[in-house]
């Protein structure tokens, strides 16, 4: 969870600081990029570990919770609706996660 709270901070104090910089685009051109956000899998690969170093005893495989996690995750990386770069994405598969944990399976879905 720590490493989770230090990714969030840094992206926060990052935003902070480009929001900060004086925009600077070249004139006639401009080049854009592609942001890299972490897929639900990768997000939950992360949770997951995060709550075995912390002791938590999970009443499911973290394969079988991560495999759960692949199926509903869309093939442009959509996750309940959201996509990897929205607000409150991470939180999502967190949540669901914890949904699923705790139940031991998906029941949600036939």
């Amino acid at each position: 969870m720590k490493g989770i709270t230090m990714a969030a901070i840094m992206i926060a104090g990052a935003g902070l600081l480009a929001s900060a910089a004086p925009a600077a685009t070249p004139s006639g051109t401009m080049r854009s990029f592609q942001q890299s956000c972490a897929n639900a899998p990768a997000v939950a690969r992360a949770y997951l570990a995060s709550q075995a170093a912390s002791g938590h005893k999970l009443t499911m495989s973290r394969t079988a919770a991560i495999a759960e996690i692949t199926k509903i995750t869309g093939a442009d990386g959509e996750f309940a609706g959201l996509k990897p770069c929205d607000a409150g994405y991470p939180n999502a598969v967190r949540f669901y996660l914890d949904e699923v944990i705790k139940a031991g399976t998906n029941n949600s879905t036939p």
